[in-house]
């Protein structure tokens, strides 16, 4: 409140704590780039569906199972780089990547993975503070191996 216009306007700030969505937008971005990172070689990236390379700071993190389910957003084995074109403009390219995981980790994963969708579920804030520990952890590392050209 003013008491005088000479006078300064004091506001107290509430310190600023962090919802669940803040939790899991910091996710979101680390996880990608560990996403990213951990499946480059040398800092570049093979789009799983068109085959097409780019670097790693230059393609998507595409899930196979939409980031709106929960239960999966965070599995290692439902992201995997995708370029801009075939995640955003071609919708994910669904049948081809579904095919790409059958041959990487076999069917009963993948129906697994779908089973994991179905059921539902969720994290909690503190689990995805603690995987955000763990996944910053994990980028710093391989930042340092991409730069030292591991």
């Amino acid at each position: 409140m003013l008491i005088n216009h000479c006078k300064k306007q004091y506001i107290r700030k509430k310190p600023k704590t962090n919802t669940y969505r803040d939790f899991e937008k910091k996710l979101d971005r680390v996880f990608s780039e560990y996403i990213r990172l951990s499946k480059s070689n040398d800092g570049y990236c093979t789009c799983v569906t068109c085959g097409n390379i780019h670097h790693w700071k230059e393609i998507h993190n595409g899930h196979f199972i939409s980031r709106s389910v929960k239960a999966t957003r965070f599995n290692e084995i439902n992201c995997n780089p995708q370029c801009v074109r075939c995640n955003s403009f071609r919708q994910g390219e669904h049948h081809i990547y579904r095919k790409y995981l059958i041959n990487k980790y076999g069917e009963k994963t993948i129906e697994d993975l779908e089973n994991t969708a179905h059921l539902g579920g969720s994290y909690s804030a503190y689990d995805l503070e603690n995987m955000i520990s763990e996944y910053k952890e994990k980028v710093r590392k391989l930042k340092i191996e991409v730069d030292n050209g591991n």
